[in-house]
């Protein structure tokens, strides 16, 4: 029988998982911070109290962010993926976790969600990593709304353009802002809180990490007439909200006519709004995230140091 560093080292890891004395070696390069992308994500759900809440990881790929909710006290745990990730599997048996402690569906979608899932059946969604693979954005937003219970909190972290005020989703084939060929829109902040707030979402705090340029928004769950009323919603958003979205694939009425739960998840007052993060000097405090110098096993899913950017 293989012993549990033995089938670490046997597979390709995204995340830097601590399986207690080592840890996967994650998608950077060894000796430097891993899980960095996560880290506005982690201060999040450490802020949102996740104690008996339902929560739903989009793109779990190795499954902290899923592992770590459920040790922080998520009762109904799922993560989704694109892909089947085997790796996931190995670290949900190495930390001791079963499908019904965290529960594993591959091959789903954001546009798939509420077809699987129903109408709000989580508290709290995680979409880390994920928007700028998707050819239509807005759905990151309209979609997760549909299976959030009023009140409750969306994660949403990308890579953003910094230096432009304007709401514009740069198309990264002509204008690179991320040398990999697999990311297809780069938001600005503006585009990101302007699709939020179309899609039912208000703005409650903001990470911003300098390198890579990434940024997590943690996004209340709110009604429209919350928006509509709300002196930050900007005034042409508001006359959008009043005349409710023309595309039938997501309307206010179909939410306000169905019987919405609401979400019983609140989060830390004492929050602050915004704040840089700088990787080499944070203190990050989530489970399953290892300390420096922890003993790393196993190859990274990057194609190259830099990342998947390696020319076909």
């Amino acid at each position: 029988m293989t012993s549990p560093i033995e089938q670490v080292s046997g597979s390709r890891w995204f995340h830097s998982i601590d399986f207690g004395g080592f840890a996967s070696s994650g998608r950077f390069r060894p000796g430097s911070p891993q899980n960095i992308t996560l880290y506005g994500v982690f201060e999040f759900l450490r802020a949102v109290r996740l104690t008996g809440a339902s929560l739903l990881d989009i793109g779990t790929y190795d499954g902290i962010v899923a592992f770590g909710s459920r040790a922080l006290g998520a009762e109904r745990v799922v993560g989704v993926d694109s892909n089947n990730n085997a790796s996931f599997l190995l670290a949900r048996h190495l930390l001791g976790y079963s499908d019904r402690d965290v529960e594993y569906l591959p091959g789903v979608q954001i546009k798939d969600l509420s077809h699987r899932f129903g109408e709000a059946p989580f508290d709290v969604v995680v979409c880390a990593g994920v928007i700028y693979h998707m050819l239509f954005p807005q759905q990151a937003f309209t979609e997760t709304r549909k299976v959030l219970r009023e009140g409750g909190y969306l994660l949403m972290e990308t890579p953003f353009a910094d230096g432009s005020d304007e709401a514009v989703l740069y198309f990264n084939g002509i204008t690179e802002h991320v040398n990999e060929p697999s990311t297809y829109f780069v938001p600005t902040r503006a585009a990101l809180i302007g699709m939020a707030n179309l899609a039912g979402f208000k703005l409650v705090a903001t990470r911003v990490l300098q390198a890579p340029k990434r940024i997590t928004l943690l996004l209340k769950a709110v009604s429209r007439s919350t928006l509509t009323d709300d002196p930050e919603t900007p005034p042409f958003v508001v006359q959008m909200l009043k005349r409710d979205l023309c595309d039938h694939e997501f309307r206010f009425r179909d939410l306000e006519s169905s019987q919405r739960a609401q979400s019983l998840v609140a989060c830390d007052p004492a929050l602050p709004k915004f704040r840089e993060i700088v990787a080499g000097e944070e203190l990050v405090s989530f489970p399953y995230h290892p300390a420096r110098g922890v003993p790393t096993y196993g190859a990274t899913r990057f194609e190259t140091e830099k990342g998947n950017t390696l020319k076909l």
